[in-house]
């Protein structure tokens, strides 16, 4: 009963706090003038509440999956028993999670459209606005997969499904951030990606340290040590993501007091540092004999303050406002127009897009650790294998976050120059490093009988289903001919285009679907499958004819490709759109057929060494057997030639 009404006193100090702030941030309803439509103060109420429910629930999901996989022990293959029961309970807390979703999907449309809750289901809106808008949508999607985790986590047991059920859950949380108010401002690329990072690491920060509160009052000091070292991940990113956040956000850093938002902002970060200072000390204390009870209690007590401070930031209005830009173009767009291309503004040109230079800057740093780890254990690796993932690495920046990448939104031609680099340039250098090969190396070979190591991980996942799934050649060649022909020949492509998350899945998956071929075609670090040399050139030689199909379709093509999107952003120095279209696919014709020849070298070249190879391994066995397989062989024919003498007479 004691546990009971603590728990409420908790929950009713976090909605407390929550309708504090959006009542002081300018958040909750006021009457609009009079003539323009009003949802009403019921239905703003209902969709600020229902936001506020998706964070807490989600956040508890992914926290309980997240431990009960990753940080808490298991057993063998599988969850343990404390960890069955823990998935049942993120799968029951799951469904809820995904009707406060589909809640906030409701009436997040009835707010735009200015009608009531009621009449949403009245007039048929459903059918015609939830999925046409971004907001609503992405809630719809969250609560989607919301429901997915509540099914399959009634079935699931093994560490790789509920490992996924968690990425899911990470998934879920992030969906309805990629489509914040923050999407309107002019750095919308730094707030959605601040956003997303902001949010992933407070659930990961609070949802996990909920799930192992039991195990902090128990001092177990392994699942703590576990713990901790996600905390202060966690809390590295909530505090570098809250400064790009900040800076996307605010005018100038007076807003800070000035503003509502920024004064929002710096209770925020007031509780927050309040809690790192009582996880210090709780932490302190685990060794003691002293019970934790007290600072256990105050910590979850500021937690909850500080979760319904940030829930209500994200819907109090920004003190940054974004300046009118010259044309309608340039509105869809997020930025003026950028100058007519020369080789310098191409090349050097900047325009960052935050989500990707941070993947790749991060891809980098773990390449260095492995390098640094491997060096203090006196393994030897090759030079050219560092310069050779350094270089694609920088490929991938460049064409995300240079000069080509603004051109890239405005015309198809400088597009299929991003997607080329990004499929089938970049992927050759980084499978060539052989990054699996340098983190088997760099990470500690030890088995724990409740834990699985990151190690341990990262075999269990080359050697899953699912990877010998999408290992598998054709497998390999329906991905790589998705992003060619399912892409631009469908309106799939325009409906990309036209969002700055669409946009972002596209160049992952260029990225992700080449890495996938070169890490096939190449075979350097370790598989699933072993893949003969001769179906990884035939693999070769199908792609390139598909690719070459692909590029005459396009130069051939009697309209512009993706014209519901170029025609809406068309600058002034793109005359005619079907000719940028035919550019585009030169371009794939021309770049397509370098890298498909590099890769044609590579195999022919590893096949021969690898021939090589076994050629001097037999004569090595030959020289100490002395060829006994040789003699055996001969024997045998001796055998075979006098039975058929005999048989003759």
């Amino acid at each position: 009963m004691n546990g009971f009404i603590a728990r409420l006193g908790i929950f009713l100090l976090a909605i407390i706090s929550f309708s504090t702030v959006l009542i002081y941030g300018g958040a909750a309803w006021a009457p609009l003038p009079e003539g323009l439509p009003d949802s009403g103060q019921a239905t703003n109420w209902a969709l600020q509440f229902a936001i506020f429910a998706h964070v807490i629930l989600g956040l508890r999901v992914f926290g309980l999956l997240v431990t009960w996989t990753f940080i808490a022990p298991t057993s063998g293959e599988t969850i343990s028993r404390e960890g069955r029961s823990a998935v049942l309970h993120a799968s029951s807390i799951a469904a809820l999670w995904s009707l406060s979703a589909v809640i906030a999907g409701l009436t997040t449309m009835a707010n735009v459209l200015g009608v009531t809750f009621n009449e949403v289901f009245r007039k048929g809106f459903i059918s015609t606005y939830l999925m046409a808008l971004p907001p609503s949508r992405s809630y719809l999607i969250t609560a989607l997969i919301a429901l997915a985790i509540a099914i399959a986590g009634v079935f699931l047991v093994s560490l790789n499904s509920i490992a996924l059920l968690a990425a899911l859950s990470g998934a879920g949380i992030a969906a309805p951030l990629l489509n914040s108010h923050a999407a309107s401002i002019g750095s919308h690329s730094l707030a959605l990606a601040s956003s997303v990072a902001h949010g992933l690491a407070m659930s990961a920060w609070v949802g996990c340290l909920w799930a192992v509160s039991t195990f902090v009052k128990a001092k177990d000091l392994k699942v703590v040590a576990r713990f901790s070292a996600l905390a202060a991940t966690s809390v590295a990113v909530l505090a570098i993501s809250g400064l790009a956040a900040a800076y996307a956000r605010l005018d100038s850093v007076s807003d800070l007091w000035l503003s509502r938002y920024g004064q929002i902002v710096v209770l925020k970060i007031v509780f927050f540092a309040l809690l790192m200072v009582l996880a210090i000390q709780i932490r302190a204390r685990l060794t003691s004999t002293g019970s934790l009870t007290k600072f256990l209690g105050t910590e979850v007590a500021i937690m909850a303050l500080a979760i319904g401070v940030g829930v209500a930031l994200h819907s109090t209005p920004m003190s940054r406002i974004s300046l009118p830009l010259n044309s309608a173009g340039e509105e869809i767009l997020g930025f003026a127009y950028p100058p007519p291309p020369t080789l310098s503004t191409v090349i050097f040109g900047w325009n960052p897009e935050w989500f990707m230079l941070t993947i790749s800057l991060v891809a980098a740093a773990l390449y260095t650790v492995g390098l640094i780890r491997i060096k203090q254990n006196q393994i030897k690796w090759s030079t050219l294998r560092t310069v050779s993932f350094m270089i694609g690495i920088g490929l991938v920046i460049w064409t995300t976050n240079a000069g080509i990448s603004m051109y890239s939104k405005v015309s198809f031609e400088y597009h299929m120059i991003q997607h080329m680099v990004l499929s089938m340039i970049a992927p050759i250098f980084i499978v060539l490093s052989t990054p699996i090969t340098l983190a088997l190396r760099a990470l500690p070979a030890q088995k724990s009988a409740d834990h699985r190591s990151l190690r341990e991980w990262i075999l269990a996942l080359l050697h899953s289903g699912y990877s010998k799934l999408i290992t598998h050649p054709l497998m390999v060649l329906g991905i790589f001919t998705f992003g060619l022909y399912g892409l631009y020949f469908t309106p799939l492509f325009a409906t990309l285009m036209a969002s700055h998350t669409g946009h972002i899945f596209m160049e992952l998956h260029f990225l992700i679907s080449g890495i996938l071929f070169s890490y096939v075609v190449i075979g350097a670090d370790p598989s699933p499958r072993n893949v003969p040399y001769w179906s990884r050139l035939m693999i070769v030689l199908v792609g390139l004819s598909l690719h070459a199909f692909f590029a005459i379709a396009i130069m051939q093509s009697s309209e512009p490709i993706g014209v519901d999107w170029y025609i809406q952003v068309q600058p002034p120095w793109i005359p005619d759109l079907l000719a940028d279209t035919t550019a585009g696919g030169s371009i794939a014709w021309a770049l397509g057929e370098i890298p498909t020849f590099l890769l044609l070298v590579i195999v022919a070249v590893m096949w021969s060494r690898d021939d090589s190879r076994l050629a001097k391994q037999i004569d090595r066995a030959a020289d100490r057997d002395g060829d006994a397989d040789l003699r055996a062989y001969n024997a045998q024919l001796g055998l075979l030639n006098d039975r058929d003498n005999l048989s003759n007479e």
